[in-house]
């Protein structure tokens, strides 16, 4: 990754948002624009004031909401649901006090609306709006041979790698015959392991008595291959999203069952549940308008033999224009089935001869489900907009379904960094039909790594954070923080979801919650910082109207993790986005005059086919639309274009034969002529990257409001500690470019505002927070220059901004040369200074946290160790003996492994959390008077994983011990190595004055900065 890169920023100007959206806040952004933690309850038997406490502690660190999970994790051991059960009169009330805890500290309040992430509610099986499936149970009929008696009942599909996380499809309940079809097999010598192939697929349902289920039937004469008789059954799945109570005596305490999410009805058995038992007094409904946010659901891990929904069949018929009898067989593809893991029956089937059907009946069955998908998505969202909520969820995940489409459907789609693999690239496919549908809000799982609780450093989560925002994510959900009361068999640290596997558990458990020597009355602390970084740049994601290079159509039914299949435009600045077809036939996908895809955002300059040809006919019209109007549009690869399902399937070539012979259209045969095929139409992105060996892994973003045209620079993050505000103090104007030079390290970010230079705080104008620019600025450099500040002074009797302002320059010894853009050089040369004072040794205090005598009673006990006069080194280092196992620290001096805090004589200074080997800061306007000491303190941040590694057979939830699961992490990945291991030292500069060439002082502070007197 390189660290240096130059941009040239083409600034918009489109109007595009309200007064409420001015840049004033991004200092200290409203709730809505912070990040939240999703809250994991483990049951309802459950410390209330411990809940209270722990939304209390999400409130301390700045986080603007919750998501509130009543869990009842999978296989729990506690045998006191038939009282603690999702549903009963404990779950409510733990339900009431953390919306009026959430009330009280003044957070949003989001929730699942069903148990176990909500896929499922409690419900006398076998009622309509629970899932349902069509189930096939076959009879072979040898050559030769004939079948007459009665056809089996189905029974359910085995699927043992879904069952280590969810619950399996229980064998009870009614089966109504809905099909019944004869099949011949052909030879498979082509076919894989799994695979059937077919020749002959005959409905032969009419001839079925489908009470008695009895069937005759004797194979054609000319047929000398093996026939299935397959009878298809609609029936409940029976899957269950929770345990029932082993004690239970109602259908409240029997557990929740997986309801249709194919359907309105799926939803209503949802809704209403919740309606009815969690929310059910007036009160409670009243507090849930008033705090409440997103009603949410997770990721859909659901199970089945083939997903179905009532009328199904009808429904295809009236979309598809046929029946799906004959379909059905074909529909037995892995990609139809739970994150395309498993066969319910372990085995698919194709065609001998016609591959093309095969695609079809996929494509139009996956069509049907997308419509019933989307019927169940648009009733909860009115339930939700009904009761003064919006609707969130993770769209479309892992089933057959097109996640591109469903999107723009929900009010706060939501990803995860997990199954995004924290790419920038993958992430466009969520916020790409967000954008389009001007839906500010895309929202993110984000933190989940798979290995072991407690490894999390709060760098670490940044970065997930930070490849979320350079992906269009514009709010991050922290996986977890969970309960921190005491619990069934569950020992210090507290209750740890996902025994031990994944991380990480946040809350004051952890040594870098907060600060143990700051002011933690004022949320001072190590992930208070973070989380007012994450907000700010939340903040500025959200505001006005996005604005995207390029659009990428895509269709991909389930959600293909396809993407652009080169970094060459990335290198060269351009951004974009993935839409399916709906995003394309929205009201908002216009062409303007001149040629720009939705003018008012995302204000797309072209629209790329990149190896994708399978359009629907509304899509491939709607192509046709845009390249009259004369947007430009390229295809990449394959021209192959054909219909998604039987519909369109003459119009769709015919159309696009059509489009590519049109003005506009061009062809390329790979994506290495992309860059150079959009130079020649003068498409150029709005921030370009250059320098003079290029840029790799940069990634950008731009906003636009009616106050000012916002760039976000990062390669994966974005620069805003400190919530203040300063003018570029560098750059040049060429025509209507401005070109900023601008540094980065790895995994560090910057974000650029461009306005009016007349719009400034002095002027009382919207954009306020950004001060009065200097008189000039410089254009070039050149020499010992060592950094650039700006500063504007205070008038002492009313203690508020002047208009003079100033241009300081950090020198190194030798001549240093500055252009102004008055054109105007200045020279400066700095007299040889001393050389860099090395900070050695140290006064060490390191905290060693641990169980208190009763590990059960989830209390900390910190012990205190010493070292004076001490050399840098890792803290299990320090003493052997002592602090082999130690987390968490308190220190005068400290390590960067974690965050870190720095005071300066004890005034605090805010440090970019990156992961940079060196960390610079200015400590000029923090020192005493020449002669005095000066005092830098640093704390340094841990984890918990060195203490519960070294504790793994003895630290538990729920009596699962921390080895059972993460033995093999443990082995692997020994004791952390925690604690500042050095060089620290003060790097001597020159500072001037650039506008008089007055020499002023002299101080900078280099390398990893920690206290100690000089």
């Amino acid at each position: 990754m390189r660290g240096l890169g130059a941009f040239t920023a083409l600034i918009a100007s489109v109007p595009t948002i309200s007064q409420a959206h001015s840049l004033d806040n991004f200092a200290s952004p409203p709730n809505t624009y912070r990040p939240k933690f999703r809250y994991w309850l483990p049951d309802a038997e459950v410390d209330i004031e411990a809940v209270t406490r722990d939304v209390a502690e999400i409130a301390s660190v700045g986080a603007g909401g919750l998501e509130f999970l009543p869990y009842y994790q999978f296989h729990s051991p506690s045998a006191n649901w038939s009282t603690y059960g999702y549903g009963t009169n404990a779950s409510r009330a733990v339900f009431r006090a953390a919306m009026e805890a959430a009330a009280d500290d003044d957070l949003l309040f989001d929730f699942s609306i069903g148990a176990n992430q909500g896929q499922g509610v409690p419900s006398e099986p076998e009622s309509v709006g629970l899932a349902l499936e069509l189930a096939y149970v076959n009879i072979t009929v040898s050559p030769g041979h004939a079948f007459n008696g009665t056809l089996p009942l189905s029974t359910q599909p085995a699927s043992p790698s879904l069952h280590l996380f969810m619950h399996p499809c229980e064998e009870f309940g009614q089966q109504i015959l809905s099909f019944v079809l004869a099949v011949e097999e052909t030879p498979a010598s082509n076919a894989s392991s799994t695979a059937v192939k077919l020749g002959r697929v005959i409905d032969i349902t009419a001839s079925v008595d489908s009470f008695t289920r009895s069937v005759s039937r004797t194979p054609p004469e000319d047929s000398q291959n093996t026939w299935r008789i397959m009878a298809w059954y609609t029936r409940y799945t029976n899957q269950r999203s929770i345990d029932g109570a082993p004690d239970a005596t109602t259908w409240v305490q029997n557990g929740s069952w997986v309801t249709d999410h194919f359907s309105a009805a799926g939803a209503k058995k949802l809704t209403g549940f919740f309606d009815d038992y969690i929310v059910s007094e007036e009160q409670d409904r009243e507090l849930l308008a008033r705090v409440g946010k997103y009603a949410w659901e997770d990721s859909m891990e659901m199970d089945t033999a083939l997903w179905w929904t009532h009328n199904f069949a009808d429904t295809f018929r009236e979309q598809r224009g046929y029946d799906i009898a004959t379909c059905l067989p074909f529909l037995i593809q892995r990609e139809n089935y739970w994150a395309a893991q498993n066969l319910p029956y372990g085995e698919s089937f194709l065609s001998d001869s016609n591959s093309t059907l095969v695609s079809r009946c996929n494509d139009d069955y996956r069509l049907t489900l997308q419509h019933g998908y989307e019927e169940y998505i648009r009733a909860t969202s009115e339930w939700a907009h009904e009761r003064g909520l919006e609707y969130s969820n993770q769209p479309a995940y892992n089933l057959p379904l097109n996640m591109l489409d469903s999107i723009p459907l929900v009010a706060a789609p939501e990803g995860e960094s997990l199954g995004f693999k924290d790419s920038p690239s993958l992430y466009r496919h969520l916020s790409g039909p967000a954008h389009m549908a001007r839906n500010p809000v895309v929202s993110s799982e984000a933190g989940a790594v798979s290995g072991a609780s407690y490894t999390q450093t709060i760098p670490d989560l940044l970065l997930i954070v930070r490849r979320g925002l350079a992906g269009g994510v514009s709010m991050n959900v922290f996986h977890e923080y969970a309960y921190s009361g005491a619990y069934a068999q569950t020992t210090w640290p507290g209750y740890t979801v996902f025994s031990y596997t994944f991380t990480d558990v946040w809350g004051p458990r952890m040594p870098s919650w907060r600060s143990q020597h700051g002011d933690n009355g004022t949320g001072d602390g190590f992930m208070a910082d973070a989380m007012a970084y994450v907000a700010r740049n939340q903040f500025i994601s959200q505001i006005g109207a996005a604005r995207v290079d390029l659009a990428f159509y895509q269709y991909a039914a389930p959600f293909a993790k396809l993407v652009y299949d080169s970094d060459n435009l990335e290198k060269l600045g351009f951004t974009y986005d993935y839409l399916g077809p709906a995003s394309f036939s929205s009201s908002n996908a216009v062409v303007s005059k001149d040629g720009v895809l939705a003018p008012g955002g995302p204000a797309y300059k072209a629209l790329i086919f990149a190896n994708q040809t399978k359009l629907t006919a509304e899509m491939a019209a709607q192509t046709m639309a845009f390249a009259e109007a004369g947007l430009p549009i390229f295809v990449v690869g394959s021209a192959e274009f054909q219909s998604v399902g039987a519909h369109g399937v003459d119009s769709v070539p015919k159309i696009m034969a059509t489009v590519l012979e049109m003005e506009g259209v061009r062809m390329l045969a790979s994506v290495e002529e992309l860059p150079a095929a959009l130079a020649a139409l003068d498409t150029r992105p709005r921030v370009e990257f250059s320098g003079e060996s290029g840029v790799e892994k940069w990634y950008s973003f731009s906003r636009s409001t009616e106050d000012a045209e916002v760039v976000f620079l990062t390669p994966y993050v974005l620069d805003a500690w400190t919530g203040s505000a300063s003018p570029l103090l560098r750059y040049t104007v060429e025509e209507n470019n401005m070109i900023v030079p601008v540094t980065l390290a790895a995994n560090q970010t910057t974000i650029l505002v461009f306005s009016n230079q007349t719009s400034s705080a002095a002027d009382d104008h919207n954009t306020s927070i950004l001060p009065r620019p200097p008189s000039t600025h410089i254009t070039s450099t050149s020499g010992a220059l060592s950094a650039l500040l700006y500063t504007t002074t205070q008038d002492p009797t009313t203690n508020t901004t002047t208009n003079n302002t100033r241009i300081a320059a950090h020198l190194s010894p030798g001549i240093t040369k500055l252009t102004l853009a008055t054109g105007q050089t200045l020279t400066f040369t700095a007299s040889q200074l001393r050389e860099a004072t090395a900070l050695d040794p140290w006064n060490i205090t390191v905290n060693d946290w641990r169980s208190g005598n009763d590990s059960f009673s989830m209390e900390t006990a910190i012990t205190p160790y010493r070292f004076l006069d001490s050399p840098l080194a890792s803290w299990k280092d320090l003493d052997p003996v002592n602090l082999g196992n130690t987390s968490g620290a308190r220190l005068h001096l400290g390590a960067i492994t974690d965050a870190k805090m720095l005071w300066v004589n004890n005034d605090r200074v805010i440090l970019d959390v990156n992961s940079s080997p060196d960390v610079v800061v200015d400590i000029t306007n923090y020192l005493n008077p020449a002669g005095a000491d000066n005092v830098e303190k640093v704390e340094v941040a841990s984890t918990l994983y060195n203490r519960v590694r070294a504790e793994q057979d003895s630290v538990m939830t729920f009596g699962v011990a921390a080895s059972v699961a993460g033995a093999s992490y443990f082995k692997a990945n020994p004791a952390k190595e925690y604690g500042l291991r050095g060089p620290v030292s003060v790097q001597w500069v020159e500072v001037v004055d650039v506008l008089s060439g007055g020499v002023i002082t002299i101080l900078n502070i280099h390398s990893m900065v920690l206290v100690c007197v000089f």
